[in-house]
């Protein structure tokens, strides 16, 4: 759907792609046109496209009639773990993606955003980073960079060893 040029202004921030695709066809099926910014440099970024912040922008005429839509639809609690703070829509600041309050900090690991109190329970890592923490994936990883690194020192240095060899080789049998 073509967009023509207007004045956009922020609607608001989502976590990841889901929830950005999730707000456009909300706003799409009530004829609000949008745009994503973010989601193609989020993609193209994989696990560091976490730190890439998506923002719906609406043309600033829909602004209002987009907010209530938004504050019209009832949110759901992630995963059934008790009430969620729902995230001020027009706040800018990065939010918790399991208990949406503020951030604090993000995972020492993969980038994901951590409040207060997934902060103090897992020790700057996120719960899915603290679960594969014990299941040896850690080693898995350093196995694979050890045998990496060798290839890549074969790679480079082999064929000029070889040919040192070869010719002090060939000097000492003539």
């Amino acid at each position: 759907m073509g967009i023509p040029d207007r004045d956009f202004q922020l609607l608001t921030t989502c976590g990841d792609e889901s929830e950005a695709a999730l707000v456009r066809a909300l706003l799409e099926a009530n004829g609000i046109p949008c745009l994503v910014q973010g989601e193609q440099h989020r993609s193209m970024l994989g696990v560091a496209g976490a730190f890439i912040e998506l923002r719906v922008l609406i043309p600033s005429g829909e602004l209002e009639r987009a907010r209530e839509l938004l504050r019209s639809v009832p949110q759901e609690e992630p995963g059934g773990t008790g009430p969620t703070a729902t995230p001020d829509p027009d706040s800018e600041e990065a939010h918790c993606a399991v208990h949406g309050q503020r951030a604090t900090r993000t995972c020492e690991r993969c980038g994901t955003f951590l409040c207060a109190s997934c902060d103090g329970a897992t020790t700057g890592v996120c719960e899915d980073c603290a679960d594969r923490k014990g299941t040896g994936a850690q080693v898995q990883r350093g196995r694979k960079r050890k045998v990496v690194a060798w290839l890549i020192l074969l790679f480079l240095f082999g064929p000029p060893f070889l040919l040192v060899l070869a010719s002090t080789l060939n000097a000492l049998l003539n």
